[in-house]
């Protein structure tokens, strides 16, 4: 997919997708809950329907039920039965497309079995690290597949703070399920602890107990998840394309976001407000609008998944912006530091990074002689961060590989047609 995009003046409203982390979860706790929950508010996405897949592979009943189209958006809600992943069946294979979620989640589930699983996946999921499951669980990498074999055993598990999140919440999606009480250390500094807040949370919505101490998770075995009704939020990190958008182009309200939620990536509001737009915030609307443009240190400990649109948001900013912690952006659907060095050089941003940070020296606008030509690198979050520094430029630009928004938010470009932005799919 190509899209061409004509810089726009945008207003208007935008009701963003549910959350994709909080719909992994949902998905997951209502896949092994005692019995037929509902998971409504679900937006569609080939994340989800990875998880799904997976969860079937296991041995849950999902039924679509209920679908309804929502401001444009394709909400979906779900019938699940609960499985028991202890008793899976010999030859499984789940596929978890392109999902790190899915794949560092339903690894310890599937573990919990006696039988081998086997897990595929596409473009570069197969090549992120999975060492921490390798060294815990006995993980092997054969064939560009990972196999695991369980059962996993109740015990102590000791993981580094900077690793990725979702091993952590894997673990903890599994071990309530073993017979006997389990521990979770973290060492070092604790990174991204908003997920797995966020995966507590939802553990908590299912009747799952998980005590907290310190750095410590103790988890009692022989829990049995419960069935209910599970609503899933809506998304900062999807909402964050159009905070951006807003402090550098035009007023827009966010509508649906829950001001009170554990996200991580709600982060977003804290930034742009240093960076000197404003953000009016009442009930569930959040009004965003320009104002100044301030340079400043942005810390992505808690909030990876923010990197390239705020890569945008600093590229905009005539003065010196620091973005820390930003290594785990290697290790995404692409190399996303390298990405977003690449398309806004080519606009000539003012861009460097090393191993775990980016600098970014920023201009008021950016306007070529030609028509610039971006490259999405099959990751959802560089096309739609891409979007958005076109829509703010003065001059046009084309995005080859758009079609990565599948992964995580199909509806993004009519979304950003209905807010007045200039992009026309080829």
């Amino acid at each position: 997919m190509i899209v061409s995009i004509e810089p726009s003046k945008v207003a208007g409203s935008v009701q963003v997708p549910s959350s994709k982390s909080m719909g992994h979860r949902a998905l997951i706790c209502a896949g092994l809950a005692n019995g037929m929950s509902t998971v409504s508010g679900i937006t569609w996405s080939l994340d989800m329907e990875a998880t799904i897949g997976c969860l079937k592979g296991l041995g849950a009943t999902i039924e679509r039920v209920d679908d309804q189209e929502e401001n444009g958006l394709d909400e979906r809600s779900f019938c699940i039965t609960g499985c028991d992943p202890s008793k899976t069946g010999k030859g499984i294979v789940l596929d978890a497309y392109e999902s790190g979620s899915t794949l560092r989640f339903m690894i310890p589930i599937a573990a919990s079995g006696n039988e081998k699983v086997t897990f595929t996946g596409r473009g570069r999921l197969m090549e992120r690290p999975m060492s921490v499951y390798e060294d815990l669980l006995g993980l092997e990498h054969i064939n560009d597949t990972f196999v695991v074999q369980g059962p996993l055993r109740p015990g102590s598990y000791t993981m580094a703070g900077n690793v990725s999140s979702q091993f952590i919440s894997g673990l903890l999606f599994a071990l309530p399920l073993t017979k006997g009480n389990s521990s979770v250390t973290i060492t070092g500094n604790y990174e991204s602890r908003s997920y797995v807040d966020l995966t507590i949370k939802a553990l908590q919505d299912a009747g799952v107990v998980v005590h907290e101490e310190e750095r410590v998770y103790r988890i009692e075995g022989n829990q049995r998840y419960r069935a209910g009704h599970f609503l899933v939020e809506r998304d900062f990190s999807q909402a964050a394309f159009f905070a951006v958008l807003a402090a550098l182009n035009h007023e827009l309200t966010l509508t649906g976001l829950d001001l009170k939620s554990a996200q991580g990536d709600k982060a977003i509001l804290k930034f742009i407000k240093k960076a000197g737009a404003y953000v009016l915030e009442e009930k569930d609307r959040i009004t965003i609008g320009p104002d100044q443009r301030l340079g400043q240190v942005i810390d992505l400990a808690n909030c990876p998944d923010l990197g390239p649109i705020l890569c945008v948001l600093a590229a905009y900013i005539p003065a010196t912006t620091t973005i820390i912690h930003a290594g785990r952006l290697r290790m995404k659907e692409s190399d996303r530091i390298a990405a977003m060095e690449a398309e806004l050089g080519k606009w000539g941003v003012d861009i460097s990074s090393d191993e775990d940070s980016i600098t970014i020296h920023g201009k008021s606008s950016y306007r070529m002689d030609e028509v610039v030509r971006m490259e999405g690198h099959n990751d959802h979050r560089i096309v739609m961060a891409c979007t958005v520094f076109g829509l703010c430029a003065g001059s046009p630009c084309v995005i080859e590989g758009a079609q990565a928004i599948e992964k995580s938010y199909p509806g993004f470009f009519e979304d950003i047609r209905k807010i007045g932005g200039k992009v026309e799919i080829k």
